[in-house]
């Protein structure tokens, strides 16, 4: 049957970001074929996404939750590595962990680049 592990959290970025975010969003959803994750699971997988429809002020706000396969979770992953190297000032913070508790880790963007640590370990906006 296999794990499912629950991601969520959140990008900050700029306004001005959020359509290359889009842009991404829009790639993996038609293009991702790692793992043989399947067009039906990738839009179910895609729903988890929040985008705002308004910015309050200058910080724009995306945010990502869902149970997926554990086996799944590079299909997540890869798009976060993808944003984090759209612009060095995109940060982010994304806790991971499985049903078990065996698994708990958190996934970081932080100066272009996805930092993968064990959830008491915070580095962010260092």
């Amino acid at each position: 049957m296999g794990k499912y592990v629950s991601i969520r959290g959140w990008i900050e970025c700029e306004d001005g970001d959020l359509l290359k975010i889009k842009e991404v969003y829009d790639y993996f959803l038609d293009n991702y074929s790692e793992n043989e994750i399947s067009s039906e699971k990738r839009k179910l997988y895609q729903t988890g996404w929040g985008f705002p429809s308004n910015v309050v002020n200058w910080t724009a706000y995306v945010f990502y939750g869902a149970d997926i396969r554990e086996y799944h979770t590079d299909f997540i992953k890869a798009q976060l590595t993808a944003i984090a190297k759209i612009n060095q000032d995109i940060t982010g913070f994304f806790l991971i962990d499985d049903h078990d508790g065996e698994n708990k880790f958190c996934w970081q963007l932080l100066n272009g680049s996805l930092i993968e640590t064990e959830q008491g370990i915070v580095i962010f906006n260092g």
